[in-house]
């Protein structure tokens, strides 16, 4: 005979192994994965991020939420794991999706472009959107110096959400490409697969506004500003657009939720592009500028892009920064300083930067097509070489101790 208990049935046992069966079950419940509910979704206590938002701030809202002690009774540093740019909207790589579609299903094609990295994303998942997904044309603007204007094909943001995407920034100089339309259109698309979106907003005061996001028991306020031209995508006080505007402002937005959360995270777009075959070898006196104030008003890690090539990283104090994360799914340019980037993972708590690792990865789309795949020590360590001058304390080697930050 057998009995059944949810939904697993079991063999009856006799009368005087009752006890022994017991222990068994209990055994068994207690030792399984834990799983609290949240917003409708079933969340592992113990890794999966939390996006607060307005469905359930009432319980995470505040740093010190009692909800939140059920789903981790004990505080630990979080855990982010970050790359640069990510544009889903190239004819080549349009083609090469539509092929994987073809002969393997929807499915396998967006899973396809992160399918080789996925297995080191750990905890909050976050990269640049540097072009707006949406089904509206592209609008051309007077004050842009430039000639590309992106647009990601609709329903390309499953790629994001089955790559394992928690958060990602829209503050950057394309994500007007397609008007203000497409702009909210965007964050539409990611907020309908629980992705977080950070900015951008109806006006400067909401664009300026962080997202809010809980990992291990620690709460993180993500901003995400642009500090590019064209400005007229920056927001107004009655004009929709991205995070924009001096070095003061940003710094008071940061200040004005400090003491709210655990840490502060900053994704920012600045600097010139690399035009040439050359890496990015210093940041502007500007960025440099203005990545000390921010770390000085409570910023504990700067998350750096727009130059389309991978920069040098700096401790600064009890914060770190990336000056320029390169690209990751992106076109990019065939020359030597744009075939190989890096995925940054970083371990954060109260206190500030626990330990970070760089894992250089391959991005050329000749050899790997919008693919990116982790690069042999062999040709991973003349990366990791180029942007990181000296290993502190915090650092952590990828290829000897792979698992060290993912288990903090």
């Amino acid at each position: 005979m057998f009995i059944k208990i949810g939904n697993i049935v079991m063999p009856k046992v006799k009368k005087h192994r009752k006890p022994i069966f017991l222990i068994a079950v209990i055994a068994i419940i207690a030792c399984g994965p834990q799983i609290v509910y949240h917003s409708g979704d079933s969340v592992l206590k113990s890794d999966e991020p939390i996006w607060e938002n307005d469905s359930n701030k009432l319980r995470y809202g505040y740093r010190n939420s009692a909800y939140i002690r059920r789903i981790w009774a004990t505080k630990e540093p979080a855990v982010i794991t970050a790359m640069g740019d990510v544009a889903l909207n190239f004819a080549v790589m349009n083609d090469i999706i539509e092929h994987k579609r073809k002969k393997y299903g929807a499915d396998y094609s967006f899973r396809y472009p992160f399918s080789k990295v996925k297995h080191e994303f750990k905890g909050i998942v976050f990269c640049n959107l540097e072009a707006p997904i949406s089904q509206y044309d592209m609008k051309v603007f007077n004050d842009k110096d430039e000639i590309f204007y992106f647009r990601s094909p609709p329903g390309t943001e499953k790629m994001l959400s089955h790559g394992g995407f928690n958060i990602v920034s829209l503050a950057n100089n394309h994500i007007m490409d397609c008007g203000v339309k497409g702009m909210f259109d965007t964050e539409d698309r990611m907020h309908r697969l629980n992705i977080a979106t950070a900015g951008t907003g109806k006006n400067l005061t909401d664009a300026l506004k962080p997202v809010y996001m809980w990992h291990r028991g620690t709460r993180i306020a993500f901003f995400a500003f642009d500090r590019v031209i064209p400005k007229s995508i920056w927001a107004g006080a009655n004009r929709p657009g991205a995070a924009g505007g001096s070095d003061e402002l940003l710094v008071e937005a940061v200040k004005s939720v400090r003491d709210e959360v655990d840490a502060v995270v900053v994704s920012i777009h600045w600097g010139e592009e690399v035009v040439r075959d050359i890496p990015v070898n210093k940041p502007d006196q500007e960025q440099v500028r203005l990545g000390h104030k921010l770390i000085d008003a409570g910023v504990s890690l700067i998350l750096g892009h727009q130059s389309h090539g991978i920069g040098p990283v700096e401790r600064y104090k009890k914060g770190l920064i990336f000056y320029s994360l390169g690209d990751f799914v992106f076109a990019g340019r065939h020359s030597a300083s744009h075939r190989t980037s890096m995925m940054v993972r970083v371990t954060i708590s109260e206190k500030g930067i626990e330990q970070y690792t760089i894992i250089p990865v391959n991005i050329n789309p000749l050899s790997v097509q919008y693919r990116p795949e982790i690069l042999t020590s062999g040709k991973g360590y003349p990366v990791i070489n180029r942007v990181l001058a000296s290993k502190d304390e915090l650092y952590r080697n990828y290829y000897s101790d792979k698992s060290s930050i993912a288990k903090k």
